[in-house]
């Protein structure tokens, strides 16, 4: 992806507001074909500018509209990738849990789901940290993209958008995460202390993440924590991620 991104960055400089504009269709490898589409959208669809469009058509051809010089770059950045052998971008698949530590209340104990196994070395490293709590899962998520793409996932609980940039055993990924779920039924009680009604669990918000960060291939990583206070939750929020093996 580096690679790409570097050459096609040289195409910046000749994108002029008031230049005419050209139409040109390019064949590019199918296995080059996402990375060489995203460079180039990334230097020619500027928003401020009026000096090119990128688009790819359902055949996998790349259809760029801009000036004559732009796009005699367009063909020396595809002849360097054809000729160079360029490795395909690599693909990357990242899960994601939010985990909720819930303390005393036995009714806190039934939301969500119990962890998978999977995350047992990272609960007790939580746990010891955090002392003698009971772990929760709110929500759960997937995303596999190639490297450098955008990928999201909406889901009833758990939310989430990254783009992840692969060096062999590492990456850089930019990360968001939106997670929500029900909360506690409300239980009110009159003057003698009877339960006169109970309200039926509603939306809350657990929280939001967006960050940048690294990690490691097989790693998990708790990329960050925060406290719930409401709809009769009382406890902390942990944001996990694990770059799949």
């Amino acid at each position: 992806m580096t690679r790409i991104r570097l050459a096609a960055a040289s195409l910046a400089f000749l994108i002029a507001s008031n230049a005419w504009a050209d139409l040109r269709t390019y064949d590019v490898p199918p296995q080059y074909q996402q990375e060489v589409f995203a460079a180039l959208r990334e230097v020619l669809n500027v928003p401020t500018t009026e000096g090119g469009r990128v688009e790819r058509l359902p055949s996998g051809q790349i259809v760029v509209n801009a000036e004559p010089e732009v796009l005699d770059q367009v063909e020396l950045v595809l002849k360097a990738i054809r000729e160079r052998g360029v490795a395909a971008a690599p693909r990357v698949a990242l899960r994601y849990w939010g985990v909720l530590g819930v303390g005393q209340s036995p009714a806190a104990k039934n939301v969500g789901s119990p962890p998978p196994a999977v995350l047992n070395d990272v609960l007790s490293e939580l746990r010891r940290l955090q002392g003698e709590v009971a772990f929760r899962v709110i929500g759960t998520a997937a995303i596999t993209t190639n490297s450098g793409q955008f990928g999201e996932v909406k889901g009833t609980t758990l939310n989430v958008e990254q783009t992840a940039y692969v060096q062999g055993d590492t990456l850089n990924a930019n990360i968001s995460m939106q997670l929500s779920g029900p909360a506690l039924p409300e239980v009110a009680s009159g003057a003698d202390n009877v339960t006169v009604r109970t309200v039926g669990p509603v939306a809350i918000r657990y929280g939001n993440l967006r960050l940048t960060t690294m990690l490691k291939r097989g790693e998990f990583v708790v990329l960050g924590e925060n406290h719930v206070q409401a709809g009769g939750i009382d406890g902390p929020v942990f944001y996990i991620v694990h770059w799949e093996e």
